[in-house]
């Protein structure tokens, strides 16, 4: 009896621990489900029934219109690129039940619109049908329907279960090539940009220029559509929200007689338009260009054809950050302040004098050498000639004995601190750098020392040194600001395209402030204004322009050909400092221009006369050189009509 109640008892006591196991794990199961229930229901809801729909809907895209792009006056009513509406008409292959029924639906719609069927035979062809209806891709029967097409569409009774009116959204580039390297342009997303997944296969993203520099913004947010396969109905699940607007810094008056100007001379060049104290780009112009409009445009042949006479002439190319060119004469204020800046005071200052012959001999160092022979512009030379005169009359011969006095390293220092080796930093893409040359660099590239003649091409912008054009125009904005080096910057705005809110605005920035001799400043500037008053800017001088300050500058080329050599000029105005507010610095660069005195200077004067254009102030009176205030010199200069551009 014991025996039975004890295996009674073991077995009762078996069941009731496998009992509680088995409730146990119920209730584990049945929180695990609930939990899952919750996460499925409740936290992931909403990606769930987008995922329930796809099995019995198809997801369709309404594309975003772009942001409007504004100039620096925002004038709502005249933006410089926006989008015009048109119509296409298109039908969804993944909307009909088979094939059949949309062969008999193409050949009614070719019959009504009065079109041959085998402009749409492709469509139906088999394995692109399959591919069509697979990728759940729209295919445009009609691009850009007029309306006339739109009133005969109507009438007919076409079942438009598998059809619709599509609104579609063409950019418009306002001033065209004028700002196309500023603008840039539109398109489709290439194989590269799929891959890096920049876009889906359907978006238009920006190529070149802003466009693509700030496609973030200007691209919006896509609308969703869902189509339900079962019950044909269509649900609208979010709206497209066109991109926002951005206003930029261009003055389209400036910009606009900058590319006239620059189109005029007939030449490859670049025109840059800076506000000297916080690095607002007012124009930014760069010949050969490109029409953004036809760029832009889903015509494949006009399209295709203009991208690639574009290319052959190499008109995608910036030339105001993408290439680079000796800087030539434009560089001697930078070797002034360098001198000044880093040489004995007592041997080195504004009234250091040399005398220019014509020509400079360098001793050569080594007796089977033969001496070096330095030729000055002016085969007739300038005569003796202090610091400001010689920025003036760009005496090559006075910089030739500069250089050769202070050496390589303050010229080389400068050029650096001055930002002529590293990028801008401008809002577009593609900028490159300039450089400056060193003596390790010439050792590992050339396996050779630096000598005297480098130093002395490297005083006159010429030999190993280049620079871009937009790294020019910082540099002469830190001249005309005593000092301080800005970035240059085309955007000022981003706004709500709705309701038109400021969304962020862009402040200048600073990037450094050098720590400059005020007087020393002050003598390159006069340098700079004497260019203008009796040096070789004397075209500026004219009534009704604004007072300026400049350097000309030829580049020689290595052909030996007349009139190959490339024309520079970099200045800024007004010169007052009651006006350093409002300066704005204009640098011009023309392949093969001659010379920076006969086609630069005529363009940068277009540029400042659109940028003030109701200056009142007569020029200022001619100073007499200091030098010779009898006016008698050791070797007599061309005086040459101030209006007519001299040769430098």
């Amino acid at each position: 009896m014991t025996n039975g109640s004890s295996t009674g008892f073991r077995l009762e006591q078996r069941f009731q621990s496998r009992l509680y196991f088995l409730t146990v794990t119920l209730f584990i199961i049945a929180i695990v489900f609930l939990l899952q229930l919750f996460n499925l229901q409740i936290l992931q809801g909403r990606d769930n029934r987008l995922l329930a729909k796809k099995f019995v809907s198809r997801q369709e895209f309404k594309v975003a219109p772009r942001g409007f792009i504004f100039d620096r006056n925002l004038n709502v009513d005249d933006p410089l690129v926006y989008n015009i509406n048109y119509i296409d008409y298109a039908i969804f292959p993944a909307r009909f039940p088979n094939r059949k029924a949309a062969l008999d639906y193409l050949q009614n719609f070719a019959r009504l619109m009065g079109r041959p069927f085998s402009e749409f035979e492709p469509i139906i062809e088999p394995d692109n049908w399959k591919r069509l209806t697979r990728r759940n891709e729209k295919v445009i029967l009609i691009h850009r329907v007029s309306r006339e097409e739109q009133e005969r569409l109507a009438s007919f009774q076409l079942d438009l279960r598998y059809g619709s009116f599509e609104t579609e959204y063409l950019r418009y580039y306002r001033m065209g090539p004028a700002m196309a390297h500023v603008s840039g342009y539109t398109g489709l997303p290439s194989r590269r940009e799929l891959e890096q997944k920049l876009a889906l296969p359907y978006q238009i993203l920006g190529k070149d220029g802003l466009e693509a520099f700030y496609d973030s913004e200007l691209r919006g947010r896509d609308g969703v559509v869902i189509q339900n396969k079962i019950f044909d109905s269509r649900e609208r699940l979010s709206r497209s929200r066109q991109g926002n607007h951005i206003v930029l810094n261009i003055d389209q008056n400036v910009q606009a007689a900058a590319y006239r100007s620059l189109v005029n001379s007939g030449k490859r060049g670049t025109v840059v338009a800076m506000k000297a104290e916080t690095g607002e780009i007012l124009a930014l112009v760069s010949t050969p260009a490109f029409d953004p409009n036809i760029l832009s445009s889903v015509e494949g042949s006009r399209r295709n054809t203009h991208y690639e006479e574009v290319s052959r002439h190499r008109g995608f190319l910036n030339l105001a950050i993408q290439a680079r060119f000796p800087p030539a004469s434009t560089f001697k204020p930078l070797v002034a302040l360098a001198a000044l800046e880093r040489g004995n005071p007592l041997e080195i200052n504004r009234d250091l004098k040399f005398t220019c012959p014509g020509s400079w001999k360098l001793k050569s160092s080594m007796e089977s050498v033969p001496d070096s022979v330095f030729y000055c512009h002016n085969k007739a030379g300038h005569g003796t000639l202090d610091m400001v005169h010689a920025i003036a009359e760009s005496c090559n011969v006075y910089f030739y004995n500069l250089g050769y006095k202070i050496g390589p390293s303050p010229i080389i220092d400068y050029s650096r601190m001055f930002g002529l080796d590293r990028e801008t930093g401008i809002d577009l893409p593609g900028e490159q750098k300039g450089f400056v040359p060193d003596q390790r660099w010439k050792q590992i590239r050339w396996s050779s020392r630096w000598y005297d003649g480098d130093t002395v091409n490297t005083a006159i912008g010429q030999g190993f040194l280049e620079v871009t054009p937009m790294e020019l125009a910082v540099l002469y904005a830190a001249l005309a600001n005593n000092g301080k080096i800005v970035k240059p910057h085309l955007l000022r705005e981003v706004r709500d395209p709705e309701t038109g809110r400021l969304l962020r605005r862009i402040d200048p920035q600073i990037v450094q402030t050098l720590n400059l001799s005020r007087e020393h400043l002050r003598t390159v500037q006069e340098g700079l204004r004497a260019v203008v008053h009796t040096g070789t800017g004397r075209y500026l001088n004219q009534k009704g322009l604004v007072p300026a300050a400049g350097k000309t500058g030829t580049v020689q080329t290595r052909s030996g050909r007349k009139g190959v050599d490339h024309a520079w000029f970099a200045g800024y105005a007004p010169f007052d400092d009651m006006h350093a507010k409002d300066r704005v610095v204009v640098v011009v660069f023309v392949e093969h221009g001659r010379a920076g005195s006969a086609s630069a200077v005529p363009i940068a004067a277009d540029v400042w006369k659109a940028a003030f254009p109701g200056w009142k102030e007569e020029p200022a009176a001619l100073p007499a050189n200091p030098m010779n205030p009898t006016g008698a010199t050791t070797v007599s200069p061309t005086v040459a009509d101030p209006l007519l551009p001299p040769t430098e």
